[in-house]
């Protein structure tokens, strides 16, 4: 194995060269390159947002302790729709924010 083989730094994620994010380098050297690499490649995913700081994490339902069942803010009871759709972008949002990380 070639010692440039061996040294295959980068994070494959599409046949792209502008997707290939090398490492940074403990020197931060090549800082402006990864830095490039990164933000193109979190915003051509339609990222961006969750690096910023505009993606909000939404919040599921309280359970009422009573009943052991979700309940809106206002003390009413979501559909069962309205709970799958939540729950749906809670999980997006978990997906979405771990892609970033």
């Amino acid at each position: 194995m070639s010692p440039a083989a061996a040294m295959d730094t980068t994070i494959p994620s599409t046949t792209s060269s502008l997707f290939n994010i090398p490492q940074l380098a403990d020197d931060r050297t090549n800082w402006i390159t990864y830095k490039e690499r990164m933000s193109t490649t979190i915003g051509a995913r339609g990222l961006t947002r969750y690096v910023d700081g505009r993606a909000v994490k939404p919040v599921p339902y309280a359970i009422n302790k009573t009943t052991g069942k979700p309940e809106k803010p206002d003390g009413s009871q979501p559909s069962e729709t309205k709970i799958e759709e939540l729950d749906k972008k809670i999980d997006e949002y978990a997906q979405k924010n771990s892609l970033v990380c």
